[in-house]
């Protein structure tokens, strides 16, 4: 399989059209069509499919998609790691957060990556915990801090800090000051985020140990919708303080916490590696600082 006909595969691909791929390449556009069949040939699949707009991917095309990413990124991390056994700060590093994460490190952790490693090309990106184990496990990240990863013989993990989480409703929708036990969560009317998201999938576990179940009004992801609605008084949500103050200072306005207890919630707050990886100066002076920071600005204690 000839990697230029990958990667200007996954150029057209991303583009949506062969005239901006070879735009965007500078190639002749026959010359690249021509590229794309050889490799439809030799797979024995149809990849793409013309449309009035551009191109659509089809089943085939969408699996290549994933798999030439990832050996277009692996081929690309060996010429970085042969330039960095040399220098140790050039090449790029690509680092995962949940939102609620990146609204207190993100922009200390880009000024402290700069002002360490200021030859180095930095990807942030954000997502869901199992979008960003996904991102890990297919090399498109080389680091993330996640909610609660699974133990898996493929991913190396580093407890950063835990979070309780809490019962919120609005104002005046709790009888007394008193902590909330978890079985009495199942008799309220809940506004709750969509599964996988951590909190829901923790709330979820824990519940059916006790032998119930949520009682769902609304499954919503926006947060800020989620907390809005529980304003508005539809129902109640479960999230921790680090969540709810990540929507900016007024996030607490007409709204009251209970800490769930019997047992507490806790979800753990983890950065994570591939385990199975090359030895890289850059990605490991990057992890050492996501790690320091994020102990420092998140309050936790390195494991």
């Amino acid at each position: 399989m000839d990697i230029r006909q990958l990667a200007y595969f996954v150029r057209v691909a991303e583009l949506g059209s062969f005239s901006r791929a070879s735009a965007f390449l500078h190639i002749a556009q026959p010359a690249l069509s021509r590229q794309v069949r050889n490799l439809e040939t030799e797979l024995k699949e149809r990849l793409l499919l013309r449309n009035g707009r551009g191109v659509e991917l089809t089943e085939a095309g969408e699996r290549l998609l994933d798999n030439a990413r990832g050996i277009l990124r692996q081929i690309e991390r060996t010429y970085e790691d042969i330039e960095n056994s040399r220098t140790g700060k050039s090449g790029k590093v690509g680092i995962g957060l949940p939102a609620t994460i990146s609204t207190a490190i993100a922009t200390a952790l880009i000024r402290k990556l700069r002002e360490e490693l200021s030859d180095a090309q930095v990807m942030l990106v954000h997502g869901r915990s199992n979008q960003l184990q996904e991102w890990i496990l297919s090399g498109r990240l080389d680091m993330a801090i996640m909610y609660d990863a699974p133990s898996s013989p493929m991913l190396e993990i580093h407890d950063l800090v835990e979070e309780n989480l809490y019962l919120i409703g609005r104002e005046g929708a709790f009888k007394d000051d008193k902590p909330v036990h978890l079985e009495s969560i199942a008799d309220v009317p809940m506004v709750i985020a969509c599964r996988p998201n951590s909190t829901r999938v923790l709330l979820d576990s824990e519940l059916a140990r006790l032998g119930q179940k949520l009682n769902i009004v609304f499954e919503l992801d926006p947060l800020d919708t989620m907390f809005d609605l529980v304003r508005d008084g539809y129902g109640f949500t479960v999230a921790s303080i680090r969540t709810l103050a990540s929507k900016g200072p007024d996030a607490r306005h007409g709204l009251e916490l209970r800490k769930i207890v019997g047992p507490e919630l806790i979800l753990s707050v983890q950065l994570v590696q591939p385990a199975r990886r090359l030895s890289n100066r850059l990605h490991e002076a990057a992890f050492r600082i996501l790690r320091d920071l994020s102990m420092d600005l998140l309050g936790g204690k390195p494991t």
